[in-house]
Protein backbone atom coordinates (compact mmCIF):
# COMPACT_ATOMS: atom_id res chain seq x y z
CA UNK A 1 0.00 0.00 0.00
CA UNK A 2 1.17 3.09 -1.06
CA UNK A 3 1.85 6.16 1.58
CA UNK A 4 0.46 9.41 1.99
CA UNK A 5 3.23 12.45 1.95
CA UNK A 6 1.89 14.77 4.46
CA UNK A 7 3.37 18.51 3.67
CA UNK A 8 2.77 20.38 6.89
CA UNK A 9 1.07 23.55 6.69
CA UNK A 10 4.08 26.19 7.93
CA UNK A 11 5.59 24.84 4.89
CA UNK A 12 2.95 26.91 2.70
CA UNK A 13 2.74 29.75 5.02
CA UNK A 14 6.53 30.11 4.46
CA UNK A 15 6.50 29.48 0.78
CA UNK A 16 3.57 32.60 0.48
CA UNK A 17 6.08 34.68 3.36
CA UNK A 18 9.17 33.88 0.06
CA UNK A 19 6.56 35.21 -2.88
CA UNK A 20 5.45 38.05 -1.27
CA UNK A 21 9.03 38.92 -0.45
CA UNK A 22 10.39 38.67 -3.34
CA UNK A 23 7.62 40.72 -5.02
CA UNK A 24 8.24 43.36 -2.62
CA UNK A 25 12.18 43.34 -3.51
CA UNK A 26 11.19 43.22 -7.08
CA UNK A 27 8.62 45.52 -7.28
CA UNK A 28 10.40 48.64 -5.03
CA UNK A 29 13.47 48.36 -7.84
CA UNK A 30 13.45 50.74 -11.12
CA UNK A 31 11.93 49.28 -14.58
CA UNK A 32 11.90 51.63 -17.95
CA UNK A 33 9.25 50.33 -20.20
CA UNK A 34 6.22 51.02 -22.89
CA UNK A 35 3.06 52.39 -21.62
CA UNK A 36 0.25 53.23 -23.64
CA UNK A 37 -1.67 55.87 -22.86
CA UNK A 38 -5.36 57.21 -24.07
CA UNK A 39 -5.04 61.00 -25.51
CA UNK A 40 -6.99 64.16 -24.79
CA UNK A 41 -6.85 66.59 -27.58
CA UNK A 42 -7.20 69.81 -25.71
CA UNK A 43 -7.07 73.96 -27.69
CA UNK A 44 -8.67 72.70 -30.85
CA UNK A 45 -8.76 76.21 -32.91
CA UNK A 46 -11.91 77.51 -32.96
CA UNK A 47 -12.29 77.81 -36.60
CA UNK A 48 -11.73 74.57 -37.22
CA UNK A 49 -13.09 70.99 -37.03
CA UNK A 50 -11.35 67.25 -37.11
CA UNK A 51 -12.77 65.41 -40.08
CA UNK A 52 -11.25 62.46 -39.11
CA UNK A 53 -10.34 61.05 -35.34
CA UNK A 54 -6.25 61.09 -34.53
CA UNK A 55 -5.21 58.37 -33.20
CA UNK A 56 -6.65 57.74 -29.40
CA UNK A 57 -3.64 56.34 -28.06
CA UNK A 58 -0.03 57.04 -27.48
CA UNK A 59 3.25 55.11 -26.54
CA UNK A 60 5.42 55.94 -23.26
CA UNK A 61 8.66 55.05 -22.83
CA UNK A 62 9.04 55.77 -18.71
CA UNK A 63 10.63 55.04 -15.69
CA UNK A 64 9.21 54.08 -12.84
CA UNK A 65 9.22 51.55 -9.69
CA UNK A 66 7.25 48.29 -10.17
CA UNK A 67 4.53 49.89 -7.34
CA UNK A 68 4.46 53.01 -9.55
CA UNK A 69 4.32 51.21 -13.13
CA UNK A 70 1.82 48.60 -12.28
CA UNK A 71 -0.17 51.52 -11.16
CA UNK A 72 -0.52 52.84 -14.66
CA UNK A 73 -1.92 49.60 -15.71
CA UNK A 74 -5.20 49.97 -13.83
CA UNK A 75 -5.25 54.03 -14.20
CA UNK A 76 -7.96 55.22 -17.12
CA UNK A 77 -6.35 58.83 -17.23
CA UNK A 78 -5.66 60.27 -20.23
CA UNK A 79 -2.25 62.45 -21.31
CA UNK A 80 -3.71 66.18 -22.66
CA UNK A 81 -2.16 67.16 -25.94
CA UNK A 82 -2.66 70.88 -26.68
CA UNK A 83 -3.05 71.62 -30.27
CA UNK A 84 -2.13 74.82 -30.05
CA UNK A 85 1.52 74.23 -31.73
CA UNK A 86 0.26 72.51 -34.42
CA UNK A 87 2.05 72.87 -38.02
CA UNK A 88 0.24 73.49 -40.98
CA UNK A 89 1.09 71.40 -43.58
CA UNK A 90 -1.30 72.07 -45.94
CA UNK A 91 -5.03 73.50 -46.35
CA UNK A 92 -6.45 70.11 -44.70
CA UNK A 93 -3.34 68.49 -42.98
CA UNK A 94 -1.79 69.21 -39.56
CA UNK A 95 0.50 67.88 -37.19
CA UNK A 96 2.04 67.82 -34.20
CA UNK A 97 5.49 67.35 -32.51
CA UNK A 98 4.91 65.31 -29.79
CA UNK A 99 8.43 66.45 -28.25
CA UNK A 100 6.41 70.03 -27.75
CA UNK A 101 4.11 68.23 -25.48
CA UNK A 102 6.94 66.98 -23.38
CA UNK A 103 6.19 69.46 -20.45
CA UNK A 104 2.19 68.51 -20.69
CA UNK A 105 2.82 64.66 -20.57
CA UNK A 106 5.06 64.98 -17.49
CA UNK A 107 2.37 66.56 -15.53
CA UNK A 108 0.01 64.40 -16.96
CA UNK A 109 1.53 61.13 -15.60
CA UNK A 110 1.39 59.49 -12.14
CA UNK A 111 3.60 60.75 -9.45
CA UNK A 112 6.81 58.82 -9.25
CA UNK A 113 7.17 58.31 -13.19
CA UNK A 114 9.08 59.94 -15.27
CA UNK A 115 9.22 60.59 -19.00
CA UNK A 116 11.85 58.94 -20.70
CA UNK A 117 10.74 59.49 -24.29
CA UNK A 118 7.78 59.41 -26.29
CA UNK A 119 7.25 56.81 -29.26
CA UNK A 120 6.78 58.56 -32.60
CA UNK A 121 7.35 61.69 -33.31
CA UNK A 122 4.36 63.30 -34.57
CA UNK A 123 0.81 63.33 -34.69
CA UNK A 124 -1.22 63.82 -37.71
CA UNK A 125 -3.95 65.33 -38.39
CA UNK A 126 -7.27 66.31 -40.88
CA UNK A 127 -8.65 69.87 -40.11
CA UNK A 128 -11.87 71.35 -41.91
CA UNK A 129 -12.81 75.12 -41.79
CA UNK A 130 -15.75 75.08 -39.03
CA UNK A 131 -18.70 77.07 -40.79
CA UNK A 132 -21.87 78.22 -39.77
CA UNK A 133 -25.10 78.55 -41.93
CA UNK A 134 -29.23 78.54 -41.31
CA UNK A 135 -31.48 76.19 -43.43
CA UNK A 136 -34.96 75.73 -43.32
CA UNK A 137 -36.23 72.33 -42.16
CA UNK A 138 -38.83 70.39 -44.10
CA UNK A 139 -41.62 68.23 -42.08
CA UNK A 140 -42.07 65.04 -43.76
CA UNK A 141 -45.63 63.68 -43.12
CA UNK A 142 -48.31 61.09 -44.00
CA UNK A 143 -51.46 62.40 -42.27
CA UNK A 144 -54.98 60.35 -42.60
CA UNK A 145 -57.80 61.44 -41.48
CA UNK A 146 -61.71 60.18 -40.53
CA UNK A 147 -63.87 61.23 -42.97
CA UNK A 148 -64.93 64.93 -43.21
CA UNK A 149 -61.86 65.87 -41.33
CA UNK A 150 -58.82 67.56 -42.86
CA UNK A 151 -55.75 69.39 -42.39
CA UNK A 152 -56.70 73.46 -41.27
CA UNK A 153 -52.90 74.18 -41.03
CA UNK A 154 -49.61 72.83 -39.61
CA UNK A 155 -47.21 74.93 -38.12
CA UNK A 156 -43.55 74.27 -36.87
CA UNK A 157 -42.14 75.87 -33.84
CA UNK A 158 -39.23 76.38 -35.62
CA UNK A 159 -39.05 77.17 -39.78
CA UNK A 160 -35.20 77.08 -40.08
CA UNK A 161 -32.49 75.92 -37.25
CA UNK A 162 -28.33 76.94 -37.32
CA UNK A 163 -26.12 73.71 -38.70
CA UNK A 164 -22.39 73.94 -37.91
CA UNK A 165 -19.36 71.46 -39.68
CA UNK A 166 -16.81 71.56 -42.34
CA UNK A 167 -17.32 74.16 -44.85
CA UNK A 168 -17.40 72.09 -47.60
CA UNK A 169 -19.72 69.49 -46.33
CA UNK A 170 -22.36 72.52 -45.64
CA UNK A 171 -22.34 73.86 -49.28
CA UNK A 172 -24.24 70.51 -50.54
CA UNK A 173 -27.20 71.71 -47.65
CA UNK A 174 -29.74 73.63 -48.84
CA UNK A 175 -32.54 71.75 -46.23
CA UNK A 176 -32.49 69.64 -43.72
CA UNK A 177 -36.02 67.14 -43.41
CA UNK A 178 -37.43 65.72 -40.43
CA UNK A 179 -38.36 61.82 -39.57
CA UNK A 180 -41.36 60.50 -41.20
CA UNK A 181 -44.40 61.68 -39.26
CA UNK A 182 -47.26 59.39 -40.11
CA UNK A 183 -50.85 59.94 -37.70
CA UNK A 184 -54.44 58.05 -38.25
CA UNK A 185 -57.61 58.41 -38.16
CA UNK A 186 -57.25 62.15 -37.34
CA UNK A 187 -60.35 64.30 -36.41
CA UNK A 188 -57.97 66.55 -33.94
CA UNK A 189 -55.64 68.97 -33.33
CA UNK A 190 -52.18 67.14 -32.74
CA UNK A 191 -49.08 67.97 -31.12
CA UNK A 192 -45.72 66.26 -31.96
CA UNK A 193 -42.07 66.15 -31.42
CA UNK A 194 -40.39 65.34 -34.80
CA UNK A 195 -36.38 64.32 -34.59
CA UNK A 196 -34.69 66.00 -37.56
CA UNK A 197 -32.82 63.84 -39.83
CA UNK A 198 -28.70 64.18 -40.64
CA UNK A 199 -27.71 63.76 -44.52
CA UNK A 200 -26.63 60.30 -45.21
CA UNK A 201 -23.10 61.46 -46.79
CA UNK A 202 -22.47 64.24 -44.45
CA UNK A 203 -20.15 63.91 -41.28
CA UNK A 204 -19.06 65.91 -38.41
CA UNK A 205 -22.10 68.11 -38.54
CA UNK A 206 -23.57 69.67 -35.39
CA UNK A 207 -27.21 71.35 -35.43
CA UNK A 208 -28.80 74.01 -33.08
CA UNK A 209 -31.39 71.66 -32.65
CA UNK A 210 -31.93 68.09 -33.14
CA UNK A 211 -36.08 68.27 -32.85
CA UNK A 212 -39.20 70.36 -33.68
CA UNK A 213 -42.10 70.27 -32.71
CA UNK A 214 -45.17 70.49 -35.56
CA UNK A 215 -48.63 71.69 -34.43
CA UNK A 216 -51.26 69.93 -36.70
CA UNK A 217 -54.60 72.13 -36.98
CA UNK A 218 -58.03 69.69 -37.55
CA UNK A 219 -61.09 70.47 -39.29
CA UNK A 220 -64.00 69.14 -40.82
CA UNK A 221 -64.11 70.21 -44.01
CA UNK A 222 -67.11 71.00 -45.97
CA UNK A 223 -67.88 72.07 -49.62
CA UNK A 224 -68.23 75.25 -51.26
CA UNK A 225 -68.70 77.06 -54.67
CA UNK A 226 -68.62 79.98 -56.62
CA UNK A 227 -69.81 80.98 -60.30
CA UNK A 228 -66.51 82.84 -61.20
CA UNK A 229 -66.33 84.72 -64.85
CA UNK A 230 -63.52 83.01 -66.99
CA UNK A 231 -61.35 86.32 -68.72
CA UNK A 232 -59.85 85.10 -72.04
CA UNK A 233 -56.31 85.91 -73.07
CA UNK A 234 -53.76 85.51 -75.77
CA UNK A 235 -56.53 86.78 -78.35
CA UNK A 236 -55.22 88.65 -81.40
CA UNK A 237 -56.18 92.64 -81.14
CA UNK A 238 -58.07 92.42 -84.47
CA UNK A 239 -60.40 89.20 -82.95
CA UNK A 240 -63.49 89.06 -80.99
CA UNK A 241 -64.49 86.17 -78.55
CA UNK A 242 -67.47 85.10 -77.03
CA UNK A 243 -67.91 81.95 -74.66
CA UNK A 244 -70.54 79.72 -73.69
CA UNK A 245 -70.79 79.32 -70.72
CA UNK A 246 -69.48 83.32 -69.42
CA UNK A 247 -68.89 81.64 -65.95
CA UNK A 248 -67.53 78.63 -65.04
CA UNK A 249 -68.36 76.68 -61.48
CA UNK A 250 -65.01 76.52 -58.99
CA UNK A 251 -66.05 73.63 -56.30
CA UNK A 252 -63.92 73.47 -53.35
CA UNK A 253 -63.23 72.51 -50.00
CA UNK A 254 -62.73 74.38 -46.59
CA UNK A 255 -62.62 74.24 -43.16
CA UNK A 256 -66.04 75.05 -41.30
CA UNK A 257 -63.82 77.56 -39.63
CA UNK A 258 -62.81 79.05 -42.86
CA UNK A 259 -65.94 78.70 -44.45
CA UNK A 260 -67.29 82.47 -43.86
CA UNK A 261 -63.40 83.88 -45.08
CA UNK A 262 -64.21 82.72 -48.52
CA UNK A 263 -65.43 84.87 -51.12
CA UNK A 264 -65.73 85.07 -55.16
CA UNK A 265 -63.38 87.73 -55.56
CA UNK A 266 -60.77 85.33 -54.44
CA UNK A 267 -60.75 83.32 -57.71
CA UNK A 268 -59.52 84.31 -60.98
CA UNK A 269 -60.42 81.90 -63.66
CA UNK A 270 -58.39 82.22 -67.25
CA UNK A 271 -58.83 80.63 -70.42
CA UNK A 272 -55.68 81.05 -72.75
CA UNK A 273 -56.30 81.22 -76.30
CA UNK A 274 -53.00 80.53 -77.67
CA UNK A 275 -53.00 77.11 -75.88
CA UNK A 276 -56.15 76.38 -78.32
CA UNK A 277 -54.12 77.48 -80.93
CA UNK A 278 -51.41 74.79 -79.83
CA UNK A 279 -52.71 72.13 -79.53
CA UNK A 280 -54.97 72.99 -82.54
CA UNK A 281 -58.17 72.48 -79.79
CA UNK A 282 -61.78 73.57 -81.15
CA UNK A 283 -62.47 74.53 -77.41
CA UNK A 284 -60.75 76.56 -74.65
CA UNK A 285 -59.61 74.85 -71.33
CA UNK A 286 -60.33 76.93 -68.05
CA UNK A 287 -57.26 77.23 -65.54
CA UNK A 288 -57.25 78.42 -61.92
CA UNK A 289 -54.66 81.27 -61.80
CA UNK A 290 -55.97 82.43 -58.53
CA UNK A 291 -57.32 81.03 -55.34
CA UNK A 292 -57.62 81.27 -51.17
CA UNK A 293 -54.47 79.78 -49.72
CA UNK A 294 -57.46 78.30 -47.18
CA UNK A 295 -59.21 75.96 -49.63
CA UNK A 296 -58.13 72.59 -50.76
CA UNK A 297 -59.21 69.85 -53.62
CA UNK A 298 -60.82 72.72 -55.99
CA UNK A 299 -62.24 71.54 -59.54
CA UNK A 300 -63.62 73.62 -62.40
CA UNK A 301 -67.10 72.29 -64.02
CA UNK A 302 -67.23 72.63 -67.22
CA UNK A 303 -63.76 71.49 -68.05
CA UNK A 304 -64.14 72.85 -71.57
CA UNK A 305 -65.68 76.08 -72.36
CA UNK A 306 -66.96 76.57 -76.62
CA UNK A 307 -66.34 79.96 -78.11
CA UNK A 308 -67.57 82.10 -80.81
CA UNK A 309 -64.72 84.04 -82.66
CA UNK A 310 -65.39 86.92 -84.87
CA UNK A 311 -63.78 89.75 -86.24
Amino acid sequence: MAKTLKIPKIFFGFLAASFLMWMLINLSKSYTTKVNYFVEYLDLPQDKILQEQPKETVTLIVKGSGFKLLGTSFSSKKIPFSLKKLVKKNETDYYLLTNSQKEEIQDGLNSGISLVKIDGDSIHFKLGILATKKVPIQLDVNLNYKLGYGTEKIELDKDSILISGPKQNLESISFLKTKRVVLEELSEDAEVDVEIELPKNVTELKLSDTKVKANIFVDKFTEGSFEIPIEIVGVPNDLKFSTFPKKVKVIYKVGLKNYQKITADLFKVVCDYRKTQKDNLEYLIPEIKKKPELISSIRITPQRVDFLMHK
